[in-house]
């Protein structure tokens, strides 16, 4: 299985199908899919007919390959920058960017946009041998943005626990990818 199908098999499985849940400000969803997305796309069926492959071309053409990921050596930091940004947008990114500052001494404009130097500095963690310390500081961030949300938007409380189980199976199944 290649990178991106392995990225794209993770997110099927946190994503699950169709939904369309009133307090998720994405609206109707199917598989991690957006109407709003979806409609930007080029889709203009019902979101409960939406296939996998339409949904797979979507995370590949505005996740994976507009954030370079293609580019970053590591599998499992393309996989959880991808799957990060699928779940909350440019603020994956930006985080990553952080991450990159604030532990591994870098000085990125944290701008959301990966650039040859972000890309640069990521591929010089893998190098460095580090990219787990990277992803365990990575996903430290991650459930503390999660928390940030419902402190600063309490209606959100009722998806905070999916959204930490989602970091516990990115990691485990990140463990388990070969």
């Amino acid at each position: 299985m290649n990178r991106f199908d392995k990225i794209f098999s993770f997110m099927l499985a946190v994503e699950g199908g169709y939904t369309n849940d009133k307090n998720d400000k994405g609206g109707e969803t199917t598989w991690g899919v957006t109407k709003d997305e979806a409609r930007r796309n080029g889709y203009n069926g019902s979101m409960k007919n939406l296939t996998q492959d339409f949904a797979k071309r979507i995370l590949e053409k505005d996740y994976y390959l507009k954030n370079r990921l293609n580019e970053v050596k590591n599998d499992k930091v393309a996989l959880s920058i991808c799957d990060w940004s699928f779940n909350s947008g440019k603020w994956a990114t930006k985080k990553a960017q952080v991450t990159l500052n604030r532990y591994f001494g870098y000085n990125l404009v944290v701008d959301g946009i990966f650039g040859s130097k972000t890309i640069k500095a990521l591929n010089e963690v893998e190098e460095q041998g580090k990219s787990e310390e990277f992803l365990r500081d990575y996903h430290s961030i991650q459930r503390k943005f999660y928390h940030s949300i419902v402190e600063y938007n309490p209606t959100q409380k009722v998806f905070l626990t999916g959204w930490l189980n989602r970091v516990d199976r990115k990691e485990k199944y990140l463990k388990e990818m070969v």
